[in-house]
């Protein structure tokens, strides 16, 4: 035990020395997972190390592949919070191709982060379901059960709670084609399932209920009656399509710890 306490210890001041005479950034978090310090030693000195963190896409996927763990992601996550758009930080979400934007004005689906808009990128979904495309019409109603699969096992939007996710409807569609969507990972892809709305709660089969606030002309913010879990999720826009060649685009997101 006492031998276990003062690795601990030995570790704790190892960091405190490394990190003393410069912020701590992405390379030193892989260090520190990879000297085997714990979880809840590597947060804390996050919290009380300054920090200058890339937190593009990316760069998540590399920290994951590197073995750093959500927990750990989602704490340097909340220390840019705030972060001016420029700077290093700014470059990097600038060079993964997201547009930041500090008011939505455009129609799109948007989330923010540290008074900043970023857009929710998009995929392509492959149903499962024969003749899907045929059983989707306007205002979020969807026909039959479906089951749509997308490629790869996360989304490249990873957001932490609380989540403020805009959206701004397009020409000829209202915030009721939108449906928000739980994804389950099976063979390598993401997977939902969405059915007929219930008569009842008025929700579309599968889908997690939502409300909304206007906050602009053309934009709103969604509601949710409590906080999303860990895991994929998708807002898919049901609206009615006159080819079903078309790829139906799905807004996909990772919630982190």
């Amino acid at each position: 035990m006492v031998s276990r306490l003062l690795n601990v210890l030995i570790l704790a001041c190892a960091a405190c020395v490394l990190f003393a005479q410069e912020p701590l950034n992405n390379e030193g978090v892989i260090k520190l997972v990879k000297a085997g310090m714990t979880e809840d030693l590597i947060i804390n000195v996050i919290n009380q190390q300054t920090g200058v963190y890339t937190l593009g896409a990316a760069d998540l996927v590399a920290l994951k592949e590197a073995g750093v763990s959500e927990k750990i992601i989602a704490s340097m996550l909340a220390r840019t919070k705030g972060q001016p758009a420029s700077g290093a930080a700014g470059v990097a979400r600038t060079n993964e191709g997201l547009t930041v934007r500090h008011s939505v004005t455009d129609p799109g689906l948007y989330y923010k982060k540290g008074g900043e808009f970023f857009e929710l990128l998009s995929e392509n979904v492959e149903w499962k379901t024969k003749g899907a495309m045929k059983n989707i019409v306007s205002a979020g109603i969807v026909k039959k059960n479906m089951t749509g699969a997308l490629a790869g096992p996360s989304s490249r939007n990873f957001l932490t709670n609380p989540t403020e996710i805009i959206l701004s409807p397009s020409s000829g569609i209202t915030v009721n084609s939108f449906i928000l969507l739980p994804m389950t990972t099976k063979n390598g892809m993401r997977q939902f399932n969405v059915g007929p709305v219930n008569q009842k709660s008025g929700v579309a089969k599968g889908a997690i209920p939502f409300g909304v606030e206007k906050v602009g002309e053309n934009s709103f913010r969604m509601v949710l009656q409590t906080p999303l879990g860990p895991g994929e999720y998708g807002i898919l826009t049901a609206t009615p399509t006159e080819s079903t060649t078309e790829p139906t685009k799905m807004h996909t997101f990772r919630i982190l710890l």
